[in-house]
């Protein structure tokens, strides 16, 4: 098998769910201004789009990685010198939300998420992904760990 020179990594959504709705809510209202006031419509339009479209993420290529954000699907990051990688390791850490309600009573939901990171010989960690679910974690550490020709640490248990 020939060796990918090329490997990305989307990692998360740069806004939360609401927002993201808010962005759908900017475009549908962009374009139906369109017949009313253009101007209007394009500031909508590109708001909207900007929040739709923005997600992070790392990408690798021969010899150099980067940690990236992207609006309208244009990455900004900068590009660093990838040596010396230690491990990729999986961590599980305990998250706790606690809800409010009308009459001041909470309820807390407690989850496990499984976080990925990479870490180099230097001591420097990035993060890599994370999940609720550790054979998702599992399944994009396996594409990364070929990619770099590195192990992949379980320290789960």
């Amino acid at each position: 098998m020939s060796e990918q020179p090329y490997f990305n990594l989307k990692t998360e959504l740069l806004f939360p769910f609401q927002f993201q709705i808010l962005g759908y809510v900017l475009l549908f209202a962009g374009l139906a201004l369109i017949v009313i006031n253009i101007w209007a419509s394009i500031i909508f339009i590109l708001l909207g789009g900007a929040i739709v479209s923005a997600y992070s993420g790392i990408e690798f290529q021969k010899g150099k990685f980067r940690e990236y954000n992207a609006f309208f699907f244009i990455k900004n990051g900068k590009w660093e010198p990838l040596n010396n990688i230690e491990k990729i390791f999986i961590k599980s850490v305990k998250v706790s939300q606690k809800l409010y309600g009308r009459a001041n009573q909470s309820s807390t939901i407690r989850n496990v998420v499984y976080k990925a990171f990479l870490k180099f010989e230097n001591g420097q960690t990035i993060f890599l992904y994370d999940h609720k679910n550790k054979s998702k974690v599992e399944s994009k550490l396996k594409e990364i760990s070929d990619f770099l020709k590195t192990e992949i640490i379980d320290y789960t248990n």
